[in-house]
C-alpha cells in the first residue's frame, strides 16, 4: 500500500524525517511531497524544497521525494495513493488534523488518514524555527538532516542575493 506525506517542507526538519522514517516502516511506498501553500511566503523554491527532501530521506529505498503545485487530492489520484500520513506533535494539533482528515474523506471516501505521534524530542522543531535561525545567522545543524545541512545553507545564501 502506498502513502503520502505532504507539507510545505520549507525546509524539511528532523521532525519531518522522523515521520517519514515511521511511515517507511508501515507502507510499501511513501511519497514525500512538497506543496505550495498560497498563504505562506516560502523561503525556498518548490524545486529547492524537493532537493532538500531528497537529501533528507535518500536513505530509504521505499521513499520518493517530489514536489507538486496543486491539490493533494489530485496528486493522490494521479499516483494511485489512498493513505495520507499526518504527524501529531501536540494536543493542539489533534482537532486540526481530524478536521483535515474529514475534509479529505469528503473529497474521496477511499482516502484514509494515518496519524503518527511525534516523539516529544521533536515536538518543538518546526520549519518556522529553522527559517528564524537562518535569518538570524544561527546554526540549524540540530534541526535538519545532516545530509541536507550544507545544501540548505547554500540555498539560503543563494536566495538572499
Amino acid at each position: 500500500m502506498n502513502a503520502i506525506v505532504t507539507g510545505s517542507f520549507d525546509p524539511m526538519t528532523i521532525g519531518h524525517c522522523e515521520l517519514v522514517r515511521q511511515a517507511s516502516e508501515k507502507f510499501d511506498m511513501v511519497y514525500v511531497v512538497a506543496l505550495v501553500n498560497a498563504n505562506k511566503k516560502h523561503m525556498f523554491t518548490l524545486e529547492q524544497r524537493k532537493q532538500i527532501i531528497e537529501l533528507s530521506v535518500g536513505e530509504y529505498e521505499n521513499v520518493v521525494a517530489d514536489a507538486y503545485d496543486g491539490l493533494t487530492v489530485d496528486y493522490m489520484h494521479k499516483m494511485n495513493i489512498t493513505q495520507i500520513i499526518r504527524g501529531i506533535k501536540n494536543e493542539q494539533e489533534i482537532e486540526y488534523e481530524k478536521n483535515l482528515a474529514n475534509i479529505m474523506k469528503e473529497y474521496d471516501s477511499g482516502f484514509e488518514t494515518t496519524f503518527l505521534v511525534c516523539d516529544e524530542k521533536f515536538s518543538e522543531i518546526s520549519s518556522t524555527l529553522v527559517r528564524d535561525l537562518l535569518n538570524n545567522g544561527e546554526s540549524i545543524e540540530n534541526y535538519v538532516h545532516k545530509n541536507a545541512l550544507e545544501k540548505i545553507n547554500e540555498m539560503y545564501i543563494q536566495n538572499q542575493n
